[in-house]
């Protein structure tokens, strides 16, 4: 994707820390997309990223640590590098007077998350956690459906997230101190939307595996949660899975909703598009790609929503404004990070545990 330096939209500045495969496909073109921002800095010491950025977003200066943003007039700063870092990043920038949006997971521990949310408090700053995912389509018909009635009483929720990835070579990793691992990785988009839809977790159990020779953590996930409302939620991710499930399955008194594929928007982004670029086609699904609507005699097409990644930047640069609240409120960040906590907990006791 290569942006000229018209296209880059004027108002907060902002930084990007981490020009890997997340920073460079996942937040670039949604930040150079997003109204209100200007995407001025991106926070890199390989100089290979430095040269992709100089070739892929003119106008924007590299630098090679954060305190270097403050002297170039920036706001706030989205952390995308390796899992470990993201807290030590996340307090560093606070104390530079940055607003903060930090990519999952948000912290290790749901204690690492509270300090973070504390620290932001305390220094009158913005910390949002980047859970794109509550904008994907099919977790956006979901809650329409969910709105209007059409389940009735939802009394059971599957999410699921199947890749298959073998391992090849010496392939590592990275050990759960590093922040490797299925949990931290596709656990906290799986746990934030169970959340978001049906409320707290009171139990929590769970079965973690390292399934493929090679990985340096669990890789195929399984949690069971019971919510405080008596919705149950099962919640699955794995890198071995050659056969995949339904993304998406929802019973209730009504009605049965299901979903399978992925959200377009992902390989939209691959493929090196963005919402500037695919205006109205942007976050649109193919006919193809729509859920079925069970009733217990008929199937019924469901016209998926759009996708809207896009709104996720713009309503930072409103929040930093002081017009709205940010788009993910931190200490949804911390309640996701308890549930992962007991879900570690659970898998290596064998017990159901319980959260206060």
């Amino acid at each position: 994707m290569t942006t000229t330096a018209a296209q880059i939209p004027l108002g907060i500045r902002w930084a990007l820390a981490g020009y890997g495969a997340g920073g460079r496909t996942f937040h670039t073109p949604l930040i150079l997309s997003a109204e209100g921002m200007e995407l001025a800095a991106v926070v890199t010491g390989s100089p290979e990223r430095r040269a992709l950025v100089h070739d892929e977003i003119p106008g924007a200066t590299t630098v090679g640590e954060l305190s270097e943003l403050t002297a170039l007039g920036v706001a706030g700063v989205t952390i995308t590098t390796p899992t470990a870092t993201h807290a030590e990043l996340a307090h560093l920038a606070l104390d530079l007077g940055l607003h903060v949006v930090l990519d999952k997971p948000f912290a290790l521990t749901a204690a690492a998350a509270q300090e973070l949310v504390d620290h932001a408090e305390r220094a009158g700053l913005v910390i949002t956690p980047y859970q794109n995912r509550r904008w994907d389509s099919d977790f956006l018909t979901i809650r329409r459906l969910l709105a209007d009635g059409s389940l009735g009483a939802v009394h059971r929720f599957t999410s699921r997230i199947d890749r298959f990835k073998p391992v090849k070579g010496s392939w590592h990793g990275g050990t759960v101190e590093q922040g490797g691992g299925t949990l931290l990785d596709l656990g906290p988009h799986l746990v934030d939307q169970a959340l978001h839809l049906f409320g707290p977790a009171e139990l929590v159990h769970a079965g973690l595996a390292t399934v493929r020779e090679g990985a340096g953590a669990e890789d195929d996930i399984e949690l069971h949660l019971r919510h405080a409302g008596g919705v149950r939620s099962t919640l699955a991710a794995g890198m071995a899975s050659a056969a995949p499930g339904p993304r998406f399955q929802v019973n209730g008194s009504v009605g049965g909703y299901l979903i399978g594929g992925f959200d377009v928007q992902e390989e939209q982004l691959k493929n090196g598009g963005s919402p500037a670029g695919l205006g109205p086609a942007w976050g649109v699904e193919p006919e193809s790609a729509w859920g079925t609507m069970f009733d217990g005699e008929r199937e019924m097409p469901v016209p998926s929503e759009r996708g809207r990644w896009d709104t996720f930047y713009p309503a930072v640069a409103r929040a930093i404004a002081g017009d709205v609240a940010p788009p993910v409120d931190p200490r949804d960040a911390v309640a996701t990070a308890r549930v992962l906590d007991a879900a570690r907990e659970s898998s290596a006791t064998g017990s159901v545990v319980r959260l206060g």
